[in-house]
């Protein structure tokens, strides 16, 4: 079975490699010829990004087509989805989560607890609604703000008012600063058969809003699990998802609150790759190809991936960096292929299967891990 992937970077091709381990044949469509998927999959449909006769062109290749990202116009491929061509998740389904605020406003039709926000042409409009929501507040794009993009911090009523001279207020919305303890994550995927399965918690920690590192299992209650869970399977239940979904999440004292929704593969899913008996990217192939979903258990009592990030601007190819980290012992270095390197890009990810039994144990090999790490990779040292 043919399968198509509208986007050609990271995520794709850590689809195509996973495909090719199935024997799937992965084609995907973007609009350069060195992007990081394009070498790695059976094809290559070139065009805009989501422009639909490019994505013609791909079905006419494919059976089957899924996303790598959030970016696409999904508006102008409902005809081909009038007329045939499968798209998984569906574009309806879809529609509801690229949006935050639908996002929002899904979660709260489905009483899934979200921090407290309101639209920012509602707040200029009925300014005293603010003082329900208190300063500082997180002012967020409503589309297409990813790996911090499309968020700032506002710190009082002066800041604000710049903030929406800057901008085009109908884009953004505000939202109640949360006071959290831990960030987590929470992947799972659904067939289309209506199968569902989730992998372990996950934590995150993030340097300067930009994903660092990712902990399995997160050190949290098993109540606070279990909770996570439940709400992932209300989420790919309700809204008849196919495909791989991920679930980002403040953990504090008011419990757990959905911070935002990922419908793809995802960044925290990384280390599934090692550590789990099926990784999130064979799985989200094994739902779109309608494949029984395969077992998530971690095959080792926890993971740690750190994200090798961008610290400087240059076109630089870190040889001499990318051969120090492929000779560590019990590291698995993924490099993605780019061409230009940007503060705070995602250049590539390294994972670390741990063998310690307790938390504490782990904790402490999480702190080798990060001082070998460091001395490899610069932009480590933000987690020191």
């Amino acid at each position: 079975m043919g399968v198509g992937i509208i986007g050609a970077g990271q995520l794709a091709r850590m689809l195509a490699m996973a495909a090719k381990r199935m024997g799937i044949s992965l084609v995907v469509q973007g609009s350069c010829g060195d992007d990081p998927a394009v070498g790695v999959a059976s094809g290559w449909v070139q065009g805009p990004l989501g422009a639909p006769e490019a994505v013609k062109a791909l079905a006419e290749q494919v059976d089957v087509i899924g996303f790598e990202n959030e970016l696409v116009d999904l508006a102008p491929l409902q005809a081909l989805e009038q007329a045939g061509v499968v798209f998984r998740p569906s574009l309806d389904t879809l529609a509801s989560l690229t949006d935050k605020r639908r996002q929002r406003r899904v979660l709260q039709d489905l009483n899934i607890p979200v921090p407290a926000w309101m639209d920012l042409k509602e707040a200029l409009a009925c300014p005293e609604r603010l003082d329900d929501l208190g300063y500082p507040l997180m002012a967020k794009a409503a589309s297409g703000g990813y790996d911090g993009r499309g968020l700032r911090t506002i710190d009082n009523a002066e800041a604000l008012k710049a903030f929406v001279e800057s901008v085009c207020p109908e884009d953004w919305y505000l939202e109640r600063f949360v006071d959290f303890e831990r960030e987590l994550a929470m992947v799972g995927a659904r067939s289309a058969t209506g199968e569902f399965c989730w992998y372990p918690l996950l934590e995150t920690r993030q340097v300067g809003q930009v994903c660092a590192t990712v902990l399995a299992p997160a050190a949290v209650p098993q109540s606070v699990e279990v909770r996570a869970i439940t709400i992932i399977g209300s989420l790919l239940q309700q809204l008849d998802y196919v495909g791989v979904l991920a679930v980002e999440l403040f953990w504090g004292p008011e419990g757990l609150l959905v911070n935002e929704l990922a419908p793809r593969t995802h960044n925290s899913g990384h280390l599934t790759i090692e550590a789990c008996a099926t990784s999130q990217f064979e799985q989200h192939l094994r739902a779109l190809t309608g494949t029984t979903l395969g077992p998530t258990d971690l095959c080792t009592p926890g993971a740690f991936m750190v994200n090798l990030l961008g610290f400087e601007d240059s076109r630089k190819t870190y040889a001499q960096e990318q051969e120090a980290m492929a000779a560590l012992s019990g590291f698995h270095v993924h490099w993605y292929g780019k061409r230009v390197s940007r503060r705070g890009r995602k250049l590539g990810h390294v994972t670390r299967c741990l063998t310690g039994s307790t938390p504490a144990q782990r904790q402490q090999d999480i702190k080798e891990s990060m001082a070998v790490v460091n001395r490899i990779w610069p932009v480590s040292r933000a987690m020191a």
